[in-house]
């Protein structure tokens, strides 16, 4: 109490330092001036009573103040033997507290079974979820994201892809991805919707006026040309006088109308037959040693005449340019960025084998990390060390300690005192 009281009021009106020096020199004025008080009252016995107090006060004091100060500094600047410990002994202290720290308190083993229970990978999740939302978070997200695409090598971008995709078309064999394609095609029954293009096409083409008058006219001058004798020639020309040439038409494209009317049913034999015309023959050119080599030339020619640099810069130009409006717009951080972290973060945390995957890597590469930079902790507290010279060091560990360690005089003193006036009892009692 008496100790807490006295420093709590050298707090407020000085150093604890400077107050308990002051505290140590008093109690050993008072022991000093007791013991000078009482000699001349020898023959007063409760005189003689204090006086042994104050005798032994005043031993214990110096003892103490020799003890105290021979640990910073010789005793009255005089170098005695044993004095000064700290200076005389500053690399072997050092080195013994560079041990200390190095295998007691923050030894390795210390230090992997604190990280071993303290779950990293949840509480730096936690922390990343708790800050998201934070205009700080907002603000480091849009400058990352800054710096990643500065820090795209775009002008590597275009060669490489130039290369690859050149790369891939070289090798790319034309007559079969075009058999490829027949075969999704024919899977799908393209072929009959092909074929049915067709018709629709011919039965537009056989209903135009014009088409029909030219089918009759030509039917007309081929029946002109036709050659016979007798009673066949006979009713040859009697049907060519009988039928115009529109009538001619219009009959030709009516037996035409009946002929595509039955390739548009599904189950035509005709039909059917024809298809399987076409694919036969589609495989069989696609087949063929010429063919592939035409398709490989066809493809040579067309990627000779693509500008790809000149696209692809246009490309990546407006990719970059989309990028940076996109990071600079508003709300960029909170509507793309931190809705996709906080799903990551949800799934990760809902994922306890990853999660387990991931804080079993970060405590070994901690782990590695402390195996290999351990020593440093000791070199870095004997660099800070040696940084001071031995006034500078006895200054900041007086700074720090000094207090504590005046208070032993103090202490020494007032047991001094009553370890006196309990041996003058013990003398007393003595016959």
């Amino acid at each position: 109490m008496l100790r807490t009281s006295l420093e709590d009021r050298s707090d407020a009106s000085g150093g604890p330092k400077r107050r308990t020096r002051y505290i140590a020199g008093v109690s050993l004025a008072v022991m000093a001036g007791g013991f000078l008080l009482t000699l001349p009252f020898d023959n007063v016995p409760w005189v003689r009573f204090l006086r042994s107090g104050f005798e032994a006060g005043l031993v214990g004091g110096l003892a103490d103040w020799f003890a105290v100060t021979a640990l910073f500094r010789h005793p009255l600047g005089v170098p005695i033997p044993h004095t000064a410990i700290l200076p005389s002994n500053r690399r072997r202290v050092t080195k013994a507290l560079v041990s200390v720290v190095e295998n007691d308190l923050l030894s390795k083993e210390s230090i992997r079974d604190k990280l071993a229970r303290f779950p990293i990978t949840e509480r730096a999740l936690d922390g990343l979820a708790a800050g998201l939302r934070s205009e700080e978070a907002a603000g480091l997200i849009v400058a990352a994201s800054e710096f990643a695409l500065q820090s795209v090598p775009w002008e590597r971008i275009v060669p490489a892809l130039e290369r690859v995709i050149r790369s891939r078309l070289d090798a790319l064999d034309a007559a079969e991805w075009i058999s490829r394609a027949a075969e999704y095609g024919f899977s799908r029954q393209w072929d009959g919707k092909a074929l049915d293009f067709a018709l629709d096409f011919a039965e537009e083409f056989i209903n135009r006026e014009s088409t029909v008058l030219q089918m009759g006219a030509m039917a007309s001058e081929a029946l002109g040309r036709v050659k016979t004798s007798g009673l066949m020639s006979f009713a040859l020309n009697a049907f060519a006088g009988f039928m115009s040439e529109e009538r001619l038409g219009e009959t030709i494209r009516q037996w035409l109308q009946g002929q595509i009317d039955e390739l548009r049913y599904e189950h035509n034999p005709t039909r059917l037959s024809l298809l399987a015309a076409i694919r036969t023959k589609l495989e069989h050119a696609l087949a063929r040693e010429e063919t592939r080599n035409a398709l490989d030339e066809w493809k040579k020619a067309l990627l000779s005449r693509f500008d790809w640099s000149g696209e692809l810069e246009a490309l990546v130009a407006r990719i970059r340019t989309k990028l940076e409006e996109t990071i600079r717009s508003e709300g960029y951080a909170e509507t793309i960025v931190v809705p996709v972290l906080e799903k990551a973060i949800r799934l990760l945390r809902d994922d306890a084998g990853r999660t387990a995957q991931i804080e079993s890597y970060v405590q070994d590469k901690l782990a590695g990390w402390i195996e290999s930079n351990h020593h440093r902790i000791g070199k870095l507290i004997e660099e800070n060390i040696d940084k001071y010279d031995n006034e500078t060091l006895i200054a900041m560990l007086e700074s720090k300690i000094g207090g504590d360690l005046q208070w032993i005089r103090v202490n020494g003193a007032i047991c001094g005192f009553l370890i006196g006036l309990l041996l003058a009892v013990i003398h007393l009692l003595l016959p």
